[in-house]
């Protein structure tokens, strides 16, 4: 096995263990299912902004009812009942009776309300606080990124440069080989010989397979499509 593969591939793993660093760091700012919660959050923001409409409108109605009844009491209360014949002082108990009655069914009607008012009002400022709370999480996580990225730009860069000078001096055919099963989603691709199996899955190999690494020097494995070599 050329050294200057397994070389490569040394200094290729240190670079991607940087990367994959940074990813975690930007998936752990905040994750999918937070994003879909957050849009859980603002559609439940909406809905209770619409509720919140409709029930001051209905509450505004049935103030405007209520204050319809209470002139009514002033009437009644200033009308001179000595000067009502008998029905006329039937109706006019029977009139005050339904206008107690309606105003108490108004009371109730409006103290429901206003408590459904101020849950909407309780629900909103909770979901708010939630958004504000995950919004403020995800940009101290993005500034957290950007501060690794920072710090561990200048390792990449000189890895990256240590790759392409290094690549320049190994066989095309071989480098090739490895970028090929690299994109593949094949990492580490070299790995080698442990105990006759492959260093990557663990594969038992068979004596002629194990006959074929020897002449070569390395070997495909059937499972998992690594690169196998002797590890002198």
């Amino acid at each position: 096995m050329d050294k200057k593969i397994l070389e490569y591939q040394k200094i290729d793993i240190k670079l991607h263990k940087i990367k994959k660093e940074i990813s975690n760091q930007s998936v752990s700012g905040m994750s999918t299912e937070l994003v879909n919660q957050v849009k859980q959050w603002q559609n439940k923001i909406l809905a209770l902004e619409e509720d919140a409409k409709r029930l001051i409108e209905e509450l505004k109605k049935l103030v405007e009812v209520q204050k319809k009844g209470i002139a009514l009491v002033y009437k009644y209360k200033n009308t001179d009942i000595d000067k009502l014949s008998v029905d006329e002082l039937k109706d006019f108990d029977a009139k005050t009776m339904q206008t107690a009655n309606q105003l108490a069914e108004l009371d109730s009607r409006i103290a429901k309300h206003t408590a459904q008012v101020k849950k909407v009002v309780l629900d909103y400022e909770m979901y708010r606080k939630k958004i504000l709370s995950a919004k403020q999480k995800r940009d101290e996580q993005k500034q957290s990124v950007a501060t690794i990225k920072s710090q561990k730009e200048p390792d990449l860069e000189e890895l990256k440069s240590k790759l392409l000078s290094l690549e320049k001096t190994i066989n095309p055919n071989i480098i090739g080989r490895y970028k090929l099963l690299k994109q593949d989603g094949i990492f580490p691709v070299l790995v080698p010989l442990v105990d006759n199996r492959c260093g990557g899955c663990q594969m038992q190999l068979s004596a002629g397979a194990l006959d074929k690494l020897k002449n070569n020097g390395t070997l495909e494995c059937e499972q998992c499509r690594r690169i196998i070599y002797l590890d002198n």
